[in-house]
């Protein structure tokens, strides 16, 4: 469906020339009981978190309790109480957490998240301690509360320290407050104290408790269109990875309102023994001519209706995915009607219709989609979150920058309900030049960006404008500039979506192997799930 042209160093050496070993050390399914903890306030906190494997003793059985936290400790045992996966990033997103670094899976998985952020643009101090303000404000990020607006804070009325809390972080502290998180000591909440071993196992303990008595969220649709590859090879692309909802391009319509089938039975086989679904994909081939006459006439409709269903029986597949683009403004109504009487057919079935559709651009190319009634009668809208600036456009940019996939995700969130809402992602990129004053461009699958960028060696910096890494380099004489997609941009963008409730996301198109972006995916799920929005 190509669219129209988006803290604790792992080493065992002396204790005393190491500031993070006490946090790796052993873990609690091997090594001895610690042997400093009888004395501490909590031991128990600490004894339940360590068989958890979420805070470590060093080589030597020692926890260290009374030994201050830093700022990578702090995220590493953050990121193990919500059993994330790690996440090796091809771009680092701090220079002082190298890829080298012990912490660097961690705080790229939060990051990914946004769940932290840096001392500096560039700079992530991981060996700096961590003060109590700043673990309030990783903490709320990480639990997706909504902290309270500093000035309606209550602060002043319980400690006489309030305004020493920074600015930024009041409406975390006083929603860790409120939470019961975090609490003061003798009329002071100390702010800027740092954190011990044994405040942040009590603290990361409380965490723990509300997660385990929240109920467990609805999984949301993971879907990951075919294309470019066998089913053996698309199988051997999905099978470790989230994608429960397989999308194969094998029905299109043809000129003479027939359905071309090309369904290999083997992956419906496949994916019905591994807990996917396949939702089969139904496209146009952009054919705005063959689609009129196919969507216009009602006979023909309704032959292209009872088909679909006759095929949906004999492969015994989940739903269909509808993929019809360049459709033409007037045939608006028909498309809808169609979208309506395949829906009726594949309810009576037991069976899911899914819509693809481009954001509202007020023109030709979005005026065919009547999206509220689209929604009334499908099971799921699926946003079409990529070709912000398409190959051929008047202009080079992003595939798919963040603030555009928000505008475009709160417009059409206007017109349907957000549990029939699915979000499209890209797993594509392009590589933009300029030539003879036009622009051009070459489509770029992520791994291909990232041999390119191998090859050309660009600057490559964090744009805060669009939350992606902008990449440009010269290469003979012509400029040439890469805004990137991976595991940051992707996270930040579907943490972003999930401030609501909505059905899933989507991905054109699963043609490689990517396991920190399908890290970081699990994680926004793991951690959407813990949040209980349904």
């Amino acid at each position: 469906m190509r669219k129209r042209n988006v803290h604790i160093m792992l080493s065992f050496v002396l204790w005393a020339t190491s500031l993070l070993s006490v946090s790796v050390g052993v873990p609690a399914s091997t090594a001895a009981a610690l042997k400093d903890i009888s004395a501490s306030y909590a031991k128990e906190e600490i004894r339940s978190l360590y068989q958890a494997g979420i805070v470590l003793g060093d080589a030597d059985g020692y926890y260290r309790p009374k030994k201050a936290v830093t700022r990578a400790e702090f995220v590493a045992m953050l990121t193990r109480t919500w059993k994330l996966k790690t996440v090796s990033s091809q771009f680092p997103a701090y220079s002082d957490v190298p890829k080298s670094s012990w912490a660097y899976g961690a705080v790229q998985a939060a990051v990914s998240l946004g769940i932290v952020n840096g001392t500096t643009p560039t700079a992530f101090s991981p060996n700096r301690t961590i003060s109590r303000q700043e673990a309030a404000a990783l903490l709320i990020r990480a639990m997706g509360m909504q902290p309270s607006q500093p000035a309606s804070l209550p602060l002043s009325d319980a400690y006489s320290d309030a305004y020493s809390v920074a600015y930024w972080a009041r409406p975390y502290v006083a929603e860790a407050i409120r939470q019961k998180l975090l609490v003061g000591y003798q009329g002071y909440f100390r702010p800027n104290a740092p954190l011990s071993r044994e405040e942040t196992a009590v603290l990361l303990s409380r965490v723990k408790k509300k997660i385990d008595q929240q109920a467990k969220g609805k999984t949301p649709v993971i879907l990951g269109w075919q294309y470019r590859s066998t089913v053996q090879e698309f199988i051997d692309l999905v099978k470790d990875t989230p994608v429960n909802t397989l999308s194969p391009r094998w029905f299109y319509l043809q000129a003479d309102s027939s359905i071309a089938d090309h369904t290999d039975a083997t992956l419906v086989r496949w994916a019905h023994q591994n807990g996917r679904k396949v939702w089969a994909m139904f496209g146009n081939r952009f054919d705005a001519n063959a689609t009129h006459n196919a969507l216009s006439v009602p006979a023909n409709r309704a032959a292209v209706v009872n088909k679909l269903a006759q095929l949906s029986d004999k492969y015994q597949i989940d739903g269909i995915n509808i993929d019809f683009e360049n459709i033409k403004p007037g045939d608006r109504e028909a498309f809808t009607a169609f979208v309506k009487e395949l829906a009726q057919a594949m309810h009576a079935k037991g069976r899911t219709v899914s819509v693809d559709v481009p954001p509202d651009t007020q023109t030709d190319w979005s005026a065919p989609y009547d999206y509220a009634n689209l929604a009334r009668y499908a099971d799921y809208i699926v946003l079409m979150g990529y070709e912000e600036h398409w190959s051929g456009g008047p202009s080079a940019g992003s595939v798919s920058s963040l603030p555009w996939l928000v505008k475009s995700s709160n417009n059409l969130l206007t017109q349907i309900p957000a549990d029939k809402y699915i979000v499209g992602l890209p797993l594509y990129t392009r590589d933009w030049s300029k030539v003879n004053g036009a622009w051009q461009s070459t489509d770029l699958l992520i791994l291909e960006s990232y041999r390119l960028i191998s090859q050309n060696k660009p600057a490559i910096n964090w744009n805060p404008a669009t939350s992606q890494y902008k990449a440009t380099y010269w290469k003979n004489g012509t400029a040439h500039s890469i805004w990137l997609e991976e595991s940051r941009s992707l996270g930040l963008k579907m943490q972003a979506s999930m401030e609501r409730p909505i059905a899933g996301f989507a991905y054109w198109y699963v043609g490689e192997k990517l396991p920190d972006v399908w890290n970081v995916i699990s994680n926004v799920i793991t951690m959407q799930k813990l949040k209980n929005r349904k």
